[in-house]
């Protein structure tokens, strides 16, 4: 029985990857790898009948090599400071805590170490995981007959008169790039800010650019408020985290809740050179991104692209929400998820591919080693990913999600010019950690391993489901 169960999960595991797929999008995991993903979960069942799930859930753990993986990231690569995951299904939720919220800070002038450790409930700068959260609102108010993707921007905006003929799919979607004639990062105040982004216009997007842009969020943000006649975080929380049971996500975080942030402080860049640029500004609570710091006021207003702060059990009540539809409706999670810029270019003798973006989030990308989104979700999964570290994906089909906070811009190199990719000494002698290829490392050490641990810990479900007891809602707590 058990041999047979295996066979049809592959099948379906499989069959659902390919769901809503464009053909490069297909077949990008195939029924092998699912079989020698899941065949642990049936040798577990075949070796320990009596076991209860949590136990099995346990040796599944063990097997997954997860709690090495994160000790290497961490304290061997150093990486990032720490992180606290949290990931499961409907039923289950795990969440892992690992190293440190801060590991220095400035004094008269000067760094010194300043050890905290990472806590179940540390609050993140999500940075561009923003963006999904207005996507989302954007869904709802289309799911709510308030407005259309095909209405323009300019119908709500129109004083944003240079996007004429500019509809909100075009920017929900990336279909169309934008341009500011000053960099509203260098602009003295908010109101110097908005009439740069008042004049925005149509950009030229190159055949072979990345059509990932802040500038079509920042705008959206605009039209919600337009429509609601309400701040955007105001309508936010009405719609989506009181109704979603977001009680830690803000976008100005509370004084009483300032000693629980992750800092993003200290972090920079290597120039050229090789000269080490540590960034000072900032301060706890206040986001990385710096467009956001001049868009929001003090933290009065939030941008669309960046700026809210959340915990990893706030984003995984999120993630529950969009799994149960309690958000939105199926037909707009799946519109979410399809492929709306991705294709297939050939340059020469060499295939590349532009990336696979859906409604502000990402879809699967043909190399693994370029998707935000992990090849074994199904083709109506969704994943984000903001520039403090943060990846966030959804699997509504197959019903399994993963959240990773952290703080990889914290004391740390996080791009590097040079590309020498080594440890650099700051002025002062400090021993800085080029942590420039985070992103690639991340996807092998953190977030593959726990998505398959996830849709591992799925299929055991079912199976009890199927075969044995009713699954009661569990949750459980690893410290690392």
């Amino acid at each position: 029985m058990l041999d047979k169960f295996l066979e049809e999960y592959v099948n379906k595991l499989y069959n659902n990857s390919n769901v809503n797929m464009s053909i490069e999008q297909r077949n990008l995991y195939s029924k092998e790898k699912y079989y020698v993903l899941l065949k642990p979960v049936v040798e577990l069942l075949k070796e320990y009948p009596d076991d209860t799930i949590q136990e099995l859930r346990d040796k599944l753990f063990s097997l997954s090599e997860i709690e090495s993986k994160l000790k290497d990231f961490i304290y061997l690569k150093k990486m990032t400071p720490g992180v606290v995951i949290s990931y499961g299904t409907n039923d289950y939720k795990e969440t892992i805590v690992v190293g440190n919220r801060e590991e220095v800070k400035l004094i008269d002038g000067k760094l010194v170490p300043s050890v905290s450790k990472m806590q179940e409930d540390t609050i993140f700068d999500l940075a561009s995981i923003t963006k999904l959260y207005t996507s989302i609102s954007i869904l709802k108010l289309v799911q709510k007959g308030l407005i259309s993707l095909e209405d323009e921007i300019t119908k709500y905006l129109p004083n944003f008169k240079n996007l004429k003929g500019v509809t909100i799919f075009d920017l929900l979607s990336f279909k169309v790039p934008l341009k500011t004639s000053k960099r509203i990062d260098l602009a003295k105040d908010y109101k110097e800010a908005f009439s740069v982004l008042e004049d925005i216009e149509i950009g030229y997007l190159d055949t072979y650019d990345n059509p990932y842009t802040d500038m079509g969020a920042i705008v959206l943000k605009y039209v919600i408020e337009a429509v609601t006649k309400m701040p955007y975080y105001d309508f936010l929380d009405q719609e989506i985290l009181k109704p979603c049971g977001l009680v830690d996500t803000h976008v100005l975080v509370p004084n009483y809740k300032l000693n629980r942030v992750a800092s993003t402080r200290f972090g920079g860049n290597i120039s050229k050179n090789g000269e080490f640029l540590r960034d000072l500004s900032g301060k706890v609570g206040m986001p990385h991104d710096p467009k956001a710091r001049i868009l929001n006021q003090g933290g009065q207003d939030l941008p669309g692209h960046a700026g809210l702060f959340s915990t990893a059990s706030d984003m995984s009540n999120l993630a529950k929400s969009l799994i149960n539809k309690e958000v939105l409706d199926n037909k707009y999670l799946e519109e979410m998820a399809l492929n709306r810029t991705g294709k297939r270019i050939i340059l020469g003798q060499e295939i590349k591919y532009i990336q696979y973006f859906g409604y502000l989030c990402y879809s699967k990308h043909p190399h693994l080693a370029d998707s935000e989104l992990f090849h074994a979700m199904s083709g109506k999964s969704f994943a984000s990913g903001g520039f403090t570290g943060g990846q966030f994906t959804v699997d509504p089909m197959n019903e399994i999600y993963f959240y990773l906070g952290t703080n990889r811009v914290h004391n740390r190199v996080v791009r590097d010019f040079s590309k020498n990719y080594q440890d650099i000494k700051d002025k002062d002698g400090t021993l800085v950690t080029n942590a420039s290829r985070f992103t690639w490392e991340r996807d092998e050490y953190l977030v593959h391993p726990c998505l398959e641990l996830a849709i591992q810990f799925k299929m055991l479900e079912d199976f009890y489901k199927l075969c044995k007891e009713k699954i009661d809602y569990q949750e459980k707590k690893r410290v690392i």
